[in-house]
């Protein structure tokens, strides 16, 4: 099965906490941190929390912090979802 899938959904190539540490806004030790608490919190049978909103109940983030990093997911996600233009050269019997 395709890590990347969700019950039917496309999930991102890369995920939040993996943005939000490439830029600098987390340190590797608070991103496992709130993977364990959202991990937990599942296991406790809550639904699922977003991990930026348990990265700012922690401190690590401001609103500002999680904005600019699901814009960064967006951006990607439409590059991704954009097909490349066709190289081919046009013939005049195209036009």
């Amino acid at each position: 099965m395709n890590r990347n899938k969700k019950k039917g959904m496309e999930l991102p190539q890369r995920r939040f906490g993996l943005i939000a540490l490439e830029k600098g806004f987390i340190k590797a030790d608070q991103l496992y941190e709130a993977l364990l608490r959202q991990r937990a919190q599942e296991t406790e049978g809550a639904d699922r929390r977003p991990l930026g909103m348990i990265l700012k109940d922690l401190g690590y983030l401001s609103v500002s912090q999680i904005e600019e990093v699901l814009q960064t997911l967006e951006e990607e996600a439409k590059s991704v979802r954009t097909p490349p233009r066709s190289s081919r050269p046009v013939r005049s019997s195209d036009q």
